[in-house]
């Protein structure tokens, strides 16, 4: 019989009631456990947002370190659709077993990587199975929890999932600066390993329950599960990503590389259109259902990728910008990144503690879009010059308004989208974090080293160092082994282009009032 995801797996009731106890604690325990695995994965996703441009450094490839940003997130997307088909076929416990292997393996494979190459395969596949960490969580509290719970826990594996993606940087930072950026993936393995045997051990076997009958019939389950996955779609969204990225990439190259620029940009949007006739004519379950765009989740969506395009296209930078402009050390260059993740849990604190109350949220959006855009405004004219300590501050602000936008954009799309299609909205609204958190660090760091390198060749004209141009662009601290006069040329030339960054970050927040002017105050019971 197959089992039904709006119900929970109670206990038969021939069981003794200590025994229902028993059961139920150890289920609780192990749901418990399993957020562990949701803070690793969450963390992870940001943990090179301070790091990045060090480790690129290390492999003299900082030109080429933006795509140390987004594959995690690339294999994160990707994957977030095909744990729901592996389920029906092998079961809950056995995939979300077979995710922590995954990620365990992917961590091992980014601490012990010898190239730039490596290690980016290797953040692919700890997205892909940091997909499965994150999402099958929340199927799991619905098979094992109270009905009457289910809520409040899914409500604590949120809190966790934010809390792991505002620390993930500072503590990437920290741990670069004492173990070493290797040790910073290593690290994580007993932990997943913990996460490993509390899911052996916790989850009921009946977990593993396909619902498929045995004999022929679970071959033919097996067949029409796979069949019903939209292969197409997923082959169709990962090409349009990766040319998209490989032109955001070259945009970054010599002038050279208009002609492969050339070749890529029909590609990319012949891809974007096979994967629109895909999910719109012939998949049978798309990933983006088109027409539930057409619903408030298309304006949640689109916030969602801009949002998440202006925060993470914005972090990403300040670590390279602190270091090649104030001369910071690693450590403190990544400490930064405390005061955004401070601001954003406390942000996402006191939208919730207001939305409890008065049961309102759209008025906080309008405040939070507006709040966010004065930030990098603030931040693009302050920061145009060399920086006090304090101006660090302005970073507090910036995070608690876009921590605000996450719970209110939430709560916004889960009460404004049809209730019978909830579950494939929450999945496509994330979908569309994903892409924006894709985007966003590739574009800015393209951007920023793009404008770099053409502002410093051209106040090096006639300077012996314009040789150096490569080695100064790929390794953020090389130009410290220069003459100060040249060191101060650097300096100006990469001030220059970080002060798009906030700009652009400020714009693509104002973007956002068009989508919320549409939003409409929905019923919070």
């Amino acid at each position: 019989m197959p089992i039904d995801e709006e119900s929970p797996l109670l206990p038969s009731r021939h069981e003794s009631e200590p025994e229902n106890k028993i059961n139920c604690r150890r289920d609780k325990l192990a749901v418990y456990g399993s957020f562990i695995g949701i803070f690793l994965a969450a963390a992870d996703e940001s943990l090179v947002l301070s790091t990045w441009s060090l480790i690129a450094s290390q492999f003299h490839r900082l030109s080429q370190g933006s795509w140390l940003l987004t594959a995690y997130n690339f294999g994160f997307c990707l994957s977030l659709p095909v744990y729901g088909a592996l389920c029906k076929i092998y079961g809950r416990k056995t995939v979300l077993l077979a995710a922590y292997v995954l990620f365990a393996m992917g961590c091992i494979a980014c601490g012990t990587s010898t190239s730039l190459l490596q290690l980016i395969l290797a953040r692919v596949l700890a997205g892909i199975s940091g997909g499965g960490m994150v999402s099958l969580v929340s199927v799991l509290i619905t098979d094992l929890a109270p009905v009457n719970e289910v809520a409040l826990l899914r409500s604590y594996a949120n809190v966790v999932n934010v809390t792991g993606r505002s620390l993930g940087a500072p503590i990437g930072g920290f741990l670069i600066g004492t173990v070493g950026w290797r040790w910073s993936f290593l690290g994580q393995v007993p932990f997943v390993v913990v996460c490993l045997l509390i899911g052996w051990h916790g989850f009921p076997s009946a977990l593993n329950s396909t619902g498929t009958g045995g004999d022929g019939n679970e071959e033919r389950t097996t067949r029409s599960t796979i069949s019903q996955l939209d292969i197409g779609g997923l082959f169709s969204l990962s090409t349009t990503i990766l040319l998209l990225l490989f032109i955001v990439q070259n945009l970054n190259a010599a002038d050279e590389s208009i002609a492969q620029l050339n070749i890529l940009v029909p590609a990319f949007f012949v891809a974007a259109v096979l994967f629109v006739a895909t999910e719109a004519y012939w998949a049978k379950s798309p990933l983006i259902p088109l027409y539930l765009l057409r619903t408030p989740l298309g304006g949640y969506g689109m916030n969602q990728i801009l949002v998440m395009f202006s925060r993470s296209g914005f972090v990403s930078n300040i670590a390279p910008y602190l270091i090649r402009v104030e001369d910071a050390s690693n450590s403190y260059a990544s400490s930064a990144y405390v005061l955004s993740a401070a601001g954003v849990s406390f942000g996402g604190l006191i939208a919730g503690a207001i939305i409890k109350r008065w049961k309102r949220y759209t008025t906080m959006t309008a405040v939070a879009i507006c709040g966010a855009s004065i930030s990098y405004a603030v931040i693009f004219i302050r920061w145009r010059s060399s920086s006090p300590t304090w101006e660090l501050l302005y970073l507090v602000p910036n995070g608690m308004f876009v921590g605000v936008l996450f719970t209110t954009q939430f709560a916004g799309m889960s009460l404004g989208v049809p209730k019978e299609n909830l579950l494939t909205c929450i999945t496509t609204y994330y979908l569309c974090q994903q892409l924006g958190h894709i985007i966003g660090p590739a574009t800015n760091v393209a951007l920023v080293q793009r404008v770099f390198g053409e502002k410093l060749g051209k106040k090096l004209e006639g300077w012996e160092e314009k040789r150096l141009i490569g080695k100064i662009l790929n390794d953020d601290r090389f130009a410290q082994r220069l003459p100060a006069s040249v060191q101060d040329l650097v300096r100006s030339s990469y001030l220059n282009a970080f002060q798009l960054v906030p700009l652009v970050s400020g714009v693509c927040s104002l973007m956002m009032l068009f989508t919320w002017l549409w939003e409409k105050e929905g019923q919070i019971e």
